[in-house]
């Protein structure tokens, strides 16, 4: 016997559909057009020559653009020094964001004046920590002065000389992302219950072999989230290198490439010399390394939990 289902029954559940669907509506609606679209519209840029300056004027070259990215010596010393800031930003912050946690985490005096100290860099705005590096690393900076007492490094004005300016950058993401990645370990830590490390005291384990062997096994989630957020945003910095490097009207990047950015490229391309359709295929590529990189960690950190 065939049993028919009840018409109540089957209006209840279309309206319990359309009332979920109209919900989310709106989020998929916002998503197409400040999302899909853009991404789509970029992808269709990244094959074809065109300019804002001559709209009518668009034609098709296919993989053209992708070639000229290859065989374009500003490009590849902008990927060069994106990867290169990645591989010393990322270890380096993580490092640091443990240890401060770890000391944040513990009981001392004013514990909540510091985790607030260690995260003002964070929320400040990237545009007014450029400008403040601008006038503490010039040539009689106060900054430049102290290390030339303390260390014996040059009074050199660091985001003009080419060595200097990459330090100063790799310097500036540090200071600014540090007090994120902090609270993210200190969240970790409180994960961690006393037991554990009463357990290990028992065993005979020192504050350093606890730090070793308790506290670095059981955030490993947390780190492996803190170095793929750490890639992410590394991978995409435009705003204090951009700043650092225009000082004095000078080109992004100075000087001497020595601190562009492959995004910094990409807004040369797109609003310096409007060529849209370079800067759709950089950014694809940016789109593409940043996957990547996420799906290698991913893969990564399975392979470990296997």
């Amino acid at each position: 016997m065939i049993r028919r289902r009840s018409p109540i029954r089957f209006r209840r559940r279309w309206r319990d559909w359309l009332s979920a669907y109209g919900l989310a509506l709106p989020f998929f609606v916002v998503l197409g057009v400040f999302v899909i679209y853009p991404i789509a519209q970029s992808i269709v840029l990244s094959f074809q020559d065109f300019s804002y300056l001559k709209p009518n004027a668009a034609s098709w070259v296919g993989l053209g653009n992708y070639r000229e990215l290859v065989s374009d010596r500003t490009f590849r010393r902008a990927a060069w020094n994106t990867i290169l800031l990645t591989a010393l930003v990322v270890p380096i912050q993580t490092g640091i964001a443990l240890l401060l946690a770890s000391a944040l985490n513990a009981r001392i005096r004013a514990r909540g004046f510091f985790r607030t100290i260690y995260f003002l860099p964070y929320i400040t705005a990237p545009v007014a920590v450029g400008a403040i590096m601008v006038v503490l690393f010039q040539r009689r900076g106060i900054v430049t002065m102290l290390l030339h007492e303390l260390v014996g490094t040059p009074l050199v004005t660091w985001y003009a000389r080419p060595p200097y300016a990459f330090i100063l950058v790799v310097f500036v993401l540090i200071w600014t992302q540090v007090g994120f990645f902090t609270v993210l370990y200190l969240a970790g830590l409180q994960n961690i219950g006393k037991d554990v490390y009463e357990a290990a005291a028992v065993d005979g384990a020192g504050a350093r072999q606890r730090f070793r062997y308790v506290t670095v096994p059981l955030l490993r989630p947390t780190s492996f989230l803190v170095v793929v957020i750490g890639i992410i945003v590394t991978l995409q910095v435009f705003e204090q290198p951009f700043v650092l490097s225009t000082t004095g009207g000078a080109l992004p990047g100075s000087p001497g490439d020595s601190t562009l950015t492959m995004v910094m490229y990409l807004y040369t391309e797109a609003f310096r010399y409007f060529d849209m359709g370079i800067a759709a295929a950089a950014a694809l590529v940016i789109f593409v390394v940043i996957v990547a990189f996420t799906l290698l960690l991913v893969a990564l950190q399975r392979r470990a939990e296997a």
